[in-house]
C-alpha cells in the first residue's frame, strides 16, 4: 500500500512535464508547488479537524462513524470561526497571531486526540488506489497559475473575480467586509474566508493561491473518503471503494476541485450529512443539530446549498424519524444552522440593512442597489427558457454534457460529467432490486431528485451547478456495484468481478487525465507555479518591459509610474494587479456608470469626471463588455460602443493589448 503515494507523485511528475519546451522545469516546479504550498493547506485541515473534536464530543461521541464526522464538522466550524473572527478583524490582530491561533489550538486538540487514541490506521481497500490519475491530475491542476485552467471554465474567471480576489481585498483591508464594487462579497464566503485565513498565514493574497487551491482539492479527497465511508456502511468495502473512486475519477470533481471555487464544500458538507443519517442517532437532538449545522455550511460555503444539500438532508432527516418528533428535531437543527450562519447575517445587516442581501430586496431593501440592479441580478441567476425548454437544457447540460454535437457551440462542451449520470441511474435501479441495498437506494433517488428539481427550477442550469449530486450518484454507483456482484453465484465469479470492477475504476479516473492533457494546446502544465510570473514579481526589469506588451497586469504593476491610479471596465478579474485599481462586477455600478449616470449626453464630462477622482488610465475589455451587454447584465449606459467612442476621442490611447484590451491615458 505504501506504493500508492510514490504512484501518485511519479504521476504528478510525469503530468507537470506537459508544460511545452522546457518539460524539467515545469515538472520541478510542480514539486516546488506542492512543498511550499501543500503544508499549509494541509494545516489548515489538520486545524480543522482538531476544532472538530469539541463537536464531535458534544453531539456524536457514540457515533459509529464519529472520526469522518468530525473531520467534516470540523470544517464546517473552523470556516464559521473564520467568517466571524475574520469579519471582526480578529485573524490578523497582531498582524498574524489571531490567524495562528486558531491553527495552534486546532493542532493542540489533534494532539491530546492523537495522545488518548488507541485504534490502528483503517486499511484502504485496494480498489482505491485505482483513483491515483485522478488524484495526480487534481494535484498537477492545484498548482497551476489561476487563469490558465480550465476552458470550460474560462480560466476559473470565477476565482479570478471573486473567489481567491476577495481574499486579497480583505487582507489589505485588514478584515472580512462587504464591498460595493463586488456583490460576491455580501455572499455568505465560506470557504473565501477560509482562503483569506490562508493569506492572513502566508502575508500574500496572490502567494496564498496555490494553498488556497490544493485546500480545496483536499476537499475533493475527503469528499471522497466521506462518501466511501458511508457507502462501505451500507453495502460493504466493495461500494465503499467503488463511491470513493467515482467521486475522485468524475472530471467535474478534478476541474472545479483543483481551482479556488466552493463547490467541493457542499459535497463535503452533504457527504457528511448523509453519514449522520445512517445512523439512529440522527433522530436524536444531538444529531439534528448537527444536520443543521452541516446543511447551514454548506449554504454558507454556497447558497445553491439550500436546495442541492440542505433540503436534501432535511427531508431525509424527517423521513428517517416518526413524525411525532419532528418538531424537536426541526428546532435542533435550525438552531445549529442559525449559530453557524449568524456572522453571515449579522454581518450583512450591519452593512446593507439586509441580512441575505443581494437576495429578498423586495422584503428587506435593495442596499446601495437601484431596482433596476437587483432584477437584473435576479434575471441573471434563474433560466429563461420555459418548462419544455428547462427539460432540454438539463438533457444537454447533465445527460450529455461534453458528448456529442454541441447545441450550443459559444459554450464548453468538454466531458465533465463522463457517464456518471448514466452510472447513477443504473446503480439506484440495481439497488432496488436488491432487498439488503433498497432502503439505502431509495433515499438516494429521493436526493438526486430533489436536486435535479431545484438545479431545474430555481438556477440557470449550468452542468457544474449539480455538482454536489456526485455525492448521492457516486453513493448510487457503489451500492449499485455491490448489488450486482452479490447476485454472481460463485466465489470465482465474484473475484472475477472485483477485478473488472478494479479495471474500469481505472479506466474512470483516467478520463480526467485525457481531458487536462487536451488543455492549453497539449502544454496544460506550461504555468505551474507562475502566478508571480504573470504579476511581473519574478521577472527581471528586461523581462518585465517585454511580457507587457501582452500581460497587462505586468504593464500596470510595473510599466506604469507608481502614481498611476487605473480604472477597469469590463475587466473583473483584477487578482493578478498589485497597481492601484478600481474595479466593479458587472452587478455592480462603478465610477463611469455614475459620471455616466450625471452626464448623461457629454462624454467628454464623463472623463473629466474619473481624472477630479484621480484615476489617469481607463483599461477597457470591449468582449467582455459586449458580452455582458448581449447577455442584459449591465449598466444600460455602458455599453462598448459608448466606452469606446468616449475613450477614443477624449483619452489617448497609450497600449492596445489586443483589439478587445485596450489601456488608455485620460488627458
Amino acid at each position: 500500500m505504501m506504493g500508492g503515494p510514490v504512484v501518485v507523485l511519479a504521476l504528478v511528475g510525469w503530468l507537470g512535464s506537459h508544460g511545452g519546451p522546457d518539460r524539467t522545469a515545469a515538472a520541478a516546479d510542480a514539486a516546488w508547488v506542492l512543498v511550499t504550498s501543500g503544508p499549509w493547506a494541509l494545516g489548515w485541515l489538520i486545524a480543522a479537524v482538531g476544532w472538530g473534536w469539541p463537536v464531535r464530543m458534544l453531539l456524536f461521541r457514540g457515533h459509529r462513524h464519529r472520526l469522518a464526522l468530525q473531520a467534516g464538522t470540523g470544517v464546517a466550524l473552523l470556516m464559521t470561526l473564520d467568517a466571524a473572527l475574520g469579519a471582526l478583524g480578529a485573524l490578523q490582530w497582531g498582524g498574524s497571531i489571531g490567524a495562528w491561533v486558531l491553527v495552534l489550538v486546532g493542532f493542540g486538540l489533534v494532539l491530546a486526540q492523537l495522545v488518548r487514541a488507541r485504534r490502528a490506521a483503517p486499511v484502504l481497500p485496494i480498489l482505491i488506489w485505482t483513483a491515483v490519475p485522478a488524484v495526480a491530475v487534481l494535484l498537477v491542476a492545484a498548482c497551476s497559475a489561476p487563469g490558465w485552467l480550465w476552458a470550460s471554465e474560462f480560466g476559473g474567471y470565477d476565482a479570478l473575480s471573486y473567489h481567491l480576489q476577495l481574499p486579497a481585498e480583505w487582507l489589505a483591508l485588514g478584515r472580512i467586509e462587504p464591498l460595493d464594487h463586488n456583490v460576491y462579497s455580501y455572499l455568505p464566503g465560506y470557504v473565501e474566508a477560509a482562503y483569506y485565513h490562508l493569506a492572513v498565514l502566508i502575508g500574500d493574497g496572490i502567494g496564498a493561491v496555490y494553498a488556497c487551491q490544493l485546500l480545496h482539492a483536499s476537499l475533493a479527497v475527503l469528499t471522497a473518503a466521506v462518501v466511501g465511508r458511508a457507502a462501505a456502511d451500507a453495502g460493504g468495502a466493495l461500494a465503499g471503494a467503488v463511491a470513493a473512486v467515482i467521486v475522485l475519477g468524475t472530471p467535474w470533481t478534478v476541474v472545479v476541485g483543483s481551482l479556488g471555487y466552493n463547490e467541493m464544500a457542499v459535497a463535503l458538507f452533504l457527504a457528511t450529512g448523509m453519514l449522520v443519517i445512517s445512523d439512529r442517532s440522527a433522530g436524536t437532538l444531538p444529531g439534528a443539530a448537527t444536520l443543521g449545522l452541516l446543511a447551514a455550511a454548506a449554504c454558507g460555503a454556497k447558497l445553491t446549498a439550500a436546495g442541492l444539500a440542505a433540503a436534501p438532508l432535511g427531508l431525509l432527516l424527517l423521513l428517517s424519524t416518526p413524525s411525532r418528533r419532528w418538531p424537536a428535531l426541526i428546532v435542533a437543527a435550525a438552531l445549529g444552522g442559525l449559530l453557524v450562519l449568524a456572522p453571515w447575517l449579522a454581518r450583512n445587516w450591519l452593512y446593507s440593512g439586509n441580512p441575505v442581501f443581494p437576495f429578498a430586496t423586495g422584503w428587506f431593501g435593495a442596499a446601495h442597489w437601484s431596482p433596476e440592479q437587483a432584477a437584473i441580478w435576479a434575471k441573471g441567476h434563474l433560466s429563461p427558457l420555459a418548462p419544455a425548454g428547462r427539460l432540454v437544457e438539463a438533457w444537454h447540460q447533465l445527460f450529455r454534457y461534453g458528448i456529442g454535437p454541441n447545441p450550443d457551440p459559444g459554450e464548453p462542451w468538454l466531458p465533465q460529467w463522463s457517464v456518471l449520470p448514466w452510472l447513477a441511474v443504473a446503480g439506484v435501479v440495481a439497488g432496488l432490486l436488491s432487498p439488503p441495498q433498497r432502503r439505502h437506494s431509495q433515499l438516494l433517488a429521493i436526493v438526486l431528485v430533489m436536486q435535479v428539481l431545484f438545479w431545474v427550477l430555481m438556477t440557470h442550469i449550468k452542468s457544474r451547478f449539480m455538482l454536489p449530486a456526485v455525492v448521492p450518484g457516486a453513493f448510487a454507483v457503489g451500492l449499485g456495484a455491490a448489488a450486482v456482484r452479490d447476485r454472481l453465484s460463485s466465489k470465482t465469479a465474484r473475484h472475477i468481478g472485483t477485478v473488472v470492477v478494479g479495471l474500469l475504476g481505472l479506466i474512470w479516473c483516467c478520463v480526467p487525465a485525457a481531458i487536462f492533457l487536451r488543455e492549453r494546446g497539449g502544454a496544460p502544465a506550461a504555468m505551474i507555479g507562475w502566478a508571480d510570473v504573470l504579476t511581473g514579481d519574478r521577472l527581471s526589469a528586461t523581462d518585465r518591459v517585454s511580457w507587457s506588451e501582452d500581460l497587462p497586469a505586468i504593464y500596470l504593476n510595473y510599466v506604469m509610474a507608481p502614481t498611476s491610479r487605473t480604472l477597469l471596465v469590463g475587466e473583473a478579474t483584477p487578482l493578478l494587479y498589485r497597481g492601484d485599481i478600481a474595479y466593479q462586477t458587472t452587478w455592480d455600478r462603478g465610477p463611469l456608470s455614475e459620471a455616466m449616470r450625471r452626464n448623461p449626453v457629454e462624454p467628454v464630462r464623463w472623463l473629466s469626471d474619473l481624472r477630479d477622482q484621480g484615476f489617469t488610465h481607463l483599461l477597457v475589455n470591449l468582449q467582455m463588455l459586449e458580452l455582458w451587454e448581449r447577455e442584459g447584465w449591465n449598466d444600460p449606459r455602458l455599453t462598448a460602443r459608448r466606452v469606446l467612442d468616449a475613450a477614443d476621442q477624449h483619452a489617448e490611447l497609450e497600449r492596445a493589448f489586443s483589439d478587445q484590451l485596450r489601456l488608455y491615458r485620460l488627458r
